[in-house]
């Protein structure tokens, strides 16, 4: 099993990406936020293998990632944004368009954490 923590800024989002997963198997969603001091304070005890981040927070963009890896040293940043990659910083592992199919988030989930490091 994948352990994937999920941040993203809205919460309908949220629940569709989670009963996703769910539905598609081999990942289990270890915990959520809506909002990076969130993800913060519950990413230490979530040991994520995979943290899924939406660029929520528009005036903290800088640094997120550091931020983010700082909280969960041990897993890996998959930037999941309705951003065109050329705009997304710099840091993450990979990143997924919001428009793609959800099998194809699924592969990139499962991919990146198994890919060796």
């Amino acid at each position: 099993m994948v352990r994937v923590f999920h941040c993203d800024d809205s919460s309908a989002f949220r629940v569709l990406v989670r009963e996703m997963l769910h539905d598609l198997g081999g990942v289990e969603l270890v915990g959520e936020a809506g909002t990076l001091d969130e993800a913060l304070a519950k990413l230490p005890a979530a040991e994520p293998d995979v943290v899924l981040v939406d660029l929520f927070e528009p005036t903290r963009r800088v640094g997120l990632l550091a931020e983010l890896r700082e909280a969960a040293p041990g897993a890996r940043m998959l930037l999941y944004t309705g951003m065109p990659e050329e705009h997304v910083p710099a840091g993450a592992e990979g990143h997924v368009h919001k428009s793609v199919p959800f099998e194809s988030l699924h592969r990139a989930i499962t991919d990146l954490a198994a890919a060796p490091r």
